[in-house]
């Protein structure tokens, strides 16, 4: 998004602000309630949006969802308070009747203090030709397959907790250690191959295969469904078939994680961390360190998002591990995405004074979506 459109965007929302807000009421019984949801200004659903009511103990926060609740609402004229750090609070009248239980539509305007939009146009690409032939059978829908966004968005490390969902499979423990699986009652392993190859004879310990490096898994229970390619001269694949496909395995700079009970405001106010409009010198992502890939299945759906992340850069322009916040996503394959590419983001520190300083970042992610592509032929 450039600078320009940027600011007209804001302007208009600014303008807009107070008509933003569209209340419908119906009458219900039983102790008055206000819901609604919170959004940005291009209609993105916003988390962590304070909901208040003046002179009143109600409070809410918005969820992941942007949705909010407010209950024990009392009749006649109130004010209604949304803010949300980064965006511009809004203050709105409301006149609640008796029984009344009104949802509200509630839009934001960003600040001018977000770091400029990455924008994500890059394909997800095979890291070589060989993942063309996984691609294309994943399109004909024969056998089981876990693809790298599963597998982003799955809290374990182990690869056998990636198949625990296949029907069919069972796992077996293997003397002196380890575990191997069988597919659909089988009472042999079944044929393992890595990028296209045989694993080897004997019965492999799937514990040994490095999550992080697998690109994709294809899984086979029967004779029926196993691709010629994986067909053994040895008619090994009988007992079914797992084919593993690697990626490069990249350095992470960093480790980050989600957000838990950090209070930003009190972070603020006490000069623990500032915001960029507190600083001399805002922090600055270094141009091409952080690129999410497109997620392949809203790539070839041709589904274009967006994503803003919100996370504490330390003085050394590092993320703080525990501090990394998703304020607004419309896809949460989008968000994974975003969160991995932070691992390898490298920013310039803010700095007060000359001294480097910690600072609150809000960096918007934007992906533009191609035309929607034609599924492989099975050749390919």
């Amino acid at each position: 998004m450039t600078g320009a459109g940027f600011c007209s965007r804001l302007d208009w929302s600014v303008r807009r602000a107070a008509a933003l807000i569209a209340v419908i009421s119906a009458p219900v019984s039983g102790q008055g309630a206000i819901s609604g949801v919170v959004l940005d200004s291009l209609g993105t659903p916003l988390s962590g949006a304070q909901i208040t009511l003046a002179s009143s103990s109600s409070r809410a926060i918005s969820d992941g969802a942007g949705e909010f609740r407010l209950v024990g609402i009392p009749t006649g004229s109130l004010e209604l308070q949304v803010r949300r750090l980064g965006y511009r609070p809004i203050s709105q009248p409301l006149n609640i009747q008796q029984g009344a239980n009104p949802r509200l539509e509630i839009r934001l305007a960003a600040l001018p203090l977000q770091l400029p939009s990455v924008e994500v146009r890059r394909r997800p690409e095979a890291y070589d030709s060989r993942l063309a032939g996984f691609n294309a059978r994943k399109e004909r829908k024969v056998g089981h397959f876990v693809t790298r966004e599963k597998l982003d968005r799955m809290s374990s490390a182990r690869f056998v907790d990636a198949l625990r969902d296949v029907p069919g499979v069972q796992f077996r423990p293997i003397r002196g250690g380890g575990t191997t699986l069988a597919l659909r009652g089988s009472r042999c392993p079944p044929l393992v191959f890595i990028d296209g190859f045989p694993a080897g004879a004997g019965v492999m310990d799937l514990e040994m295969i490095d999550l992080s490096g697998v690109e994709g898994v294809e899984i086979y229970s029967g004779v029926a469904t196993v691709p010629p390619e994986f067909m053994s001269a040895r008619g090994t694949h009988g007992c079914g078939v797992i084919a593993v496909w690697s990626r490069p395995t990249r350095p992470r700079n960093q480790r980050i994680g989600s957000a838990g009970d950090l209070d930003l405001e009190k972070l603020l106010a006490t000069r623990q961390v500032y915001s960029a409009d507190q600083v001399d010198e805002p922090a600055k992502l270094r141009q091409g360190s952080a690129e999410p890939v497109y997620p392949d299945s809203l790539w070839r759906a041709g589904v274009p998002g967006r994503v803003v992340a919100e996370f504490i850069l330390d003085a050394e322009g590092r993320i703080e591990p525990g501090s990394l916040r998703i304020v607004a996503a419309t896809h949460p394959y989008f968000a994974s995405a975003v969160q991995t590419a932070l691992g390898d983001a490298v920013f310039r520190s803010a700095s007060v004074g000359g001294k480097a300083v910690r600072q609150i970042v809000q960096l918007p992610f934007d992906f533009t979506a191609q035309p929607r592509l034609s599924p492989p032929s099975p050749g390919i």
